[in-house]
């Protein structure tokens, strides 16, 4: 065999088809640019998109209720089905969120982070948009458990509404250390759910990487401090062991923790350290473009 045709032979394949979406850098350069977005918006736009962000995580979160709490029979014989199952549904409010553009406190935890590492945003930007949407967003939670769940009857059986009360004593009752963690591992997964939905050209990734990622925290029990503002009040509606304060200190101080450090640390940091530290020269940017064109 000749020396041509064996470096034909042993070299590799081409590659025929390419991958449809954006690259790591790519993606984050999307998030910068959400980030200077999201510090530009008016005091009402905030407002407002942060009720309807609360509105549609609690939808979700009554979704993944509805579903796992009308199942007992198959909660007490194969209670990791009923799991997935009600975990599969539960990402139906990160998608509205996602797609209608509205404020999410977990995943601007990310996007905040990062375009202010990046320098593209203030502190008091990030403060701005954390503290508001983080407010409006419980008060969207709160709507819904009270307007378009308990006096709308959602959880019309009594299975239903113990489990409801059920699952908020589990997020509560609980060491306070958990409550940490489980929230920085939900917001680690929050944020990669952001990026998942960023990377995607299409719609249909766009909405499979969101739910990959969702479906994935809420089948493995962490928590997320705004979901769990609709999560706990509806269960206390039907009868707890613990009253208001013990909520806001055994939960939602902790989960909040964990959320900033998952979303700001764990993901904005990491990805800011490996990525964001420097500005791409336009010759590595375009050897990059040419790589993926590659791939």
């Amino acid at each position: 065999m000749s020396e041509e045709n064996e470096h034909k032979t042993l070299a590799p394949p081409k590659m025929t088809s390419e991958v449809d979406a954006h690259t790591p850098v790519e993606m984050l350069r999307l998030a910068e640019q959400a980030g200077v977005a999201k510090a530009h918006l008016s005091w009402l736009d905030l407002i407002i998109k942060s009720f309807l962000g609360g509105v549609f995580i609690a939808l979700g979160a009554a979704f993944d209720l509805v579903v796992a709490g009308g199942s007992p029979g198959i909660r007490a014989s194969n209670p990791a089905m009923a799991t997935l199952a009600g975990a599969f549904v539960f990402p139906i409010g990160f998608v509205i969120i996602m797609l209608f553009n509205v404020e999410l406190c977990t995943s601007n935890m990310f996007v905040m982070a990062y375009s202010t590492l990046r320098r593209r945003t203030t502190v008091y930007d990030l403060l701005r948009n954390w503290i508001v949407s983080y407010v409006f967003n419980i008060a969207g939670c709160l709507f819904y458990a009270g307007v378009l769940c308990y006096w709308a009857d959602t959880l019309s059986s009594s299975a239903q509404k113990d489990y409801a009360s059920t699952q908020a004593n589990g997020r509560v009752n609980v060491n306070w250390g958990y409550n940490v963690t489980r929230g920085i591992m939900c917001n680690w997964l929050v944020g990669i759910a952001f990026m998942f939905f960023t990377e995607g050209r299409d719609l249909l990734s766009k909405i499979v990487g969101i739910w990959i990622a969702i479906w994935t925290f809420v089948a493995l029990g962490y928590q997320h401090s705004i979901a769990n503002y609709f999560l706990v009040p509806i269960g206390m509606f039907y009868g707890t062991e613990f009253g208001v304060g013990k909520f806001i200190w055994a939960s939602c101080i902790p989960v909040t923790i964990g959320n900033i450090i998952g979303g700001a640390f764990f993901g904005a940091f990491a990805m800011w350290t490996v990525y964001g530290r420097h500005e791409l020269s336009v010759k590595e940017l375009n050897r990059q473009e040419s790589y993926a064109d590659r791939v």
